[in-house]
């Protein structure tokens, strides 16, 4: 009779002790689940809030009219700044290919840092330093430099390689723009956030505000799966040698950015092992809660699918976002890619739309 009266107090102590073991076991996509999908209720976009129309077409001249539509003068064919493209390189060397071909008209020297760590401290091969041949193209104008990562001590955070990266960058840039004969103009960027030449081009022909964030049209895993246009962290900055206020960054430098400036397109990988490598390798590798993450299988599902890599629910600031982010539509459209990627789509088919398999290294 005991036993009888007890049996559903522990049958409840033992669901509570398993439901308690879940949240624990699973505590990052519990939190993510309860503010992701609240957070239309209480916050709001980060990054600038201020959006500059962007007007262009194909054929129309960058000269003073389209600058003075945007509202901007036109700068003097002397005065026009040398355009610089500064990048941290760790195994995407196709979406480099990709970026270097669609800037080589506008910029005029290219800086690679590589690092011989991932930002949580794995040793890596220099990816670029072995495939360097592949930008023979570029080699009279590319500054390569390697950064020695350090191994993380127990709880610390792969920011700190990655900053220490960065500081690397930007004592690059300074050593380079303190003998350049006028300071340069110089793209802040990830790898996968390649902006339109002509968009480039017309910061260097017009007086444009510095430093401006660039807005891009979001992609997931290839240019088949559209993802929203919340990119705003690109930054093109004038920069001068002495201009302690600047520094090679990827956070919010000032309240404006121009619209449609470029593509993003993140987990755009070509092997099953570069989307494994990247998840266990960069800054927020703490969102792989589960070994399960890293299945190929699962890896090439989501790819095919569309959904979130870490089974965390998308970052959206209204419940319309949210929902369009969570079921995500693949798009049947090339128009208005990379011309680099569409003159060599027999090499980069994985990332148009059918093109979803990955094969292994």
């Amino acid at each position: 009779m005991f036993l009888r009266k007890r049996f559903p107090l522990l049958v409840l102590l033992v669901l509570f002790l398993y439901l308690l073991t879940v949240l624990i076991s699973h505590q990052l996509q519990v939190r993510n689940f309860l503010s992701y999908s609240t957070r239309p209720l209480w916050d709001k976009p980060d990054g600038p809030t201020s959006v500059l129309p962007h007007f262009y077409a194909e054929g129309v001249p960058i000269d003073a009219d389209l600058c003075a539509l945007h509202g901007w003068a036109a700068r003097p064919a002397d005065d026009r700044p040398p355009v610089w493209d500064a990048v941290l390189v760790s195994t995407e060397l196709d979406l480099l290919e990709i970026r270097m071909h669609e800037l080589r008209d506008v910029v005029s020297t290219f800086f690679i840092v590589e690092s011989d760590r991932t930002f949580t401290g794995i040793p890596k091969p220099l990816a670029f330093a072995a495939a360097r041949a592949r930008f023979a193209a570029f080699e009279d104008r590319l500054v390569y430099s390697v950064f020695r990562a350090r191994a993380l001590a127990p709880g610390e955070s792969p920011f700190a390689n990655e900053i220490a990266q960065r500081r690397h960058m930007d004592a690059l840039l300074r050593a380079h723009a303190a003998g350049a004969p006028a300071p340069p103009l110089v793209l802040f960027s990830d790898v996968d956030e390649i902006p339109y030449a002509h968009t480039l081009a017309l910061l260097a022909r017009c007086a444009a505000p510095t430093p401006l964030h660039l807005q891009m049209r979001e992609f997931l895993y290839s240019f088949e799966w559209p993802a929203g246009e919340g990119s705003w962290r690109a930054q093109v900055h004038r920069y001068a040698a002495g201009d302690a206020a600047v520094g090679y960054g990827h956070s919010q430098a000032t309240d404006v950015k121009l619209a449609d400036a470029g593509w993003h397109c993140s987990f755009c990988f070509r092997t099953i092992e570069e989307f494994s490598a990247k998840m266990e390798g960069y800054s927020h590798a703490d969102r792989v809660t589960d070994k399960s993450l890293l299945d190929p299988k699962h890896i090439q599902q989501v790819v095919c699918d569309g959904s979130d890599i870490f089974g965390m629910l998308p970052e959206a600031y209204r419940w319309k976002d949210l929902f369009t982010l969570m079921h995500k539509d693949p798009t049947p459209s090339a128009v208005h890619l990379p011309r680099y990627l569409l003159q060599n789509s027999d090499r980069f088919r994985f990332l148009l739309p059918g093109g979803c398999m990955r094969n292994s290294s």
